[in-house]
């Protein structure tokens, strides 16, 4: 017998599983760090519209707006943070 995935008696076959709010909060903090660590502009901008198509896919309501902000204000934090323990600009 075949076994499915339940969510809330929901199957979850032609979706990824659903996704909140902090879910994505998570992954923008993840995503800002990616965007001062890789090495390549390219990659990054790749693995961001990978990311933002999965969570579109996962929640209908994902906010691209909100979620660009919180990556920018990630970066902007760590980048600080790190010309601050380096003692100039990056």
């Amino acid at each position: 017998m075949e076994q499915v995935t339940r969510l809330a008696n929901k199957l979850l076959i032609d979706r990824p599983p659903y996704m909140t709010r902090r879910h994505f909060v998570m992954l923008a903090d993840e995503l800002a760090y990616d965007k001062v660590y890789y090495k390549s502009p390219l990659s990054y901008h790749e693995k961001l519209i990978r990311l933002v198509t999965y969570c579109q896919a996962s929640n209908s309501r994902f906010n691209i707006k909100s979620f660009r902000a919180r990556i920018n204000k990630s970066y902007n934090k760590l980048v600080k943070s790190l010309e601050k323990s380096a003692g100039g600009t990056i």
